[in-house]
């Protein structure tokens, strides 16, 4: 039997298991409880609780960065496109863009946002690229690949996006680090309501593991249950995935931190790899 919360508060825990026996009192005490896919509910609400992301700042940091090289992407293949906002922003810039994403829910949303565009829009899985070669421009932003679990998946993603992408091809993609997890998602919690719809969200790092757990519990009125998703991402030292860049084809250009031009360190809350197709 979980205690009651009166008895948590008396007892003397530290933060972090006091955190963990709440959430286990919550779990306890909810009722109607469906257990979800990552992004399968989340989908329908996804764009309301990430309204706080400025899309048209990471539209033109990509921008920047092709300026920076020089470098006119012809078409962008955005993996892990979500539900279409980058895309959306890239369009707006005058880019082509095409896309796909693990979760048909979230390509479904996508789909009904960019209608009308005409834009190539499928079910994908990085880790098997189901893509024609001769692609200028790869994608793959807002900490997708911290979705990869096995360091083998991300250097076999890393592998495919080379054999789809044309000589001087680019492959861009960014990583969280773990300092981005301890400062700001270890031990996280918010919870918001619109509508007919209901949100709680909350985040712990196992540092040990590695590996960052957000977990979503979803309620819409009429439907009178509670979905939960419990997504895990692993936090990869930088100097991993330094490692499996030099041991790939790809030629490692920038490590850019926290979008901007300056080196990555440290201090990096996220990391954006700039890569491209050189070598035969």
């Amino acid at each position: 039997m979980v205690p009651p919360l009166t008895l948590l508060v008396k007892m003397k825990l530290t933060k972090a298991v006091w955190w963990r026996r709440l959430i286990l009192l919550y779990n306890w005490l909810r009722k109607d409880i469906r257990e979800a896919e990552p992004y399968s509910q989340l989908a329908r609400i996804y764009d309301f609780v990430m309204r706080h992301v400025d899309y048209e700042r990471w539209a033109d940091y990509l921008q920047r960065i092709f300026a920076k090289l020089d470098f006119s992407p012809g078409m962008i293949l955005d993996i892990g496109c979500g539900t279409g906002n980058l895309m959306a922003a890239l369009m707006r810039k005058g880019y082509s863009v095409c896309g796909f994403d693990i979760s048909l829910a979230m390509v479904a949303i996508a789909r009904q946002k960019l209608e009308m565009k005409n834009i190539p829009l499928w079910r994908g899985d990085m880790r098997h690229l189901a893509v024609r070669s001769g692609l200028q421009c790869v994608i793959c932003l807002y900490d997708s690949i911290n979705y990869l679990l096995q360091l083998e998946e991300v250097a076999e993603t890393i592998r495919q996006v080379y054999q789809v992408v044309e000589q001087n091809g680019v492959f861009i993609f960014d990583i969280c680090t773990e300092r981005n997890s301890m400062e700001n998602f270890a031990n996280y919690f918010e919870q918001e309501k619109q509508g007919d719809l209901s949100y709680m969200r909350r985040s712990h790092y196992d540092r040990k593991a590695r590996i960052q757990y957000t977990e979503f519990d979803i309620s819409f009125k009429k439907e009178k249950v509670t979905f939960h998703e419990v997504h895990r991402q692993r936090i990869y030292p930088t100097e991993e995935i330094l490692a499996l860049i030099e041991q790939s084809p790809w030629n490692l250009l920038y490590a850019f931190s926290n979008f901007s031009f300056e080196p990555a360190n440290k201090k990096s809350n996220r990391i954006h790899f700039v890569l491209q197709k050189l070598r035969p």
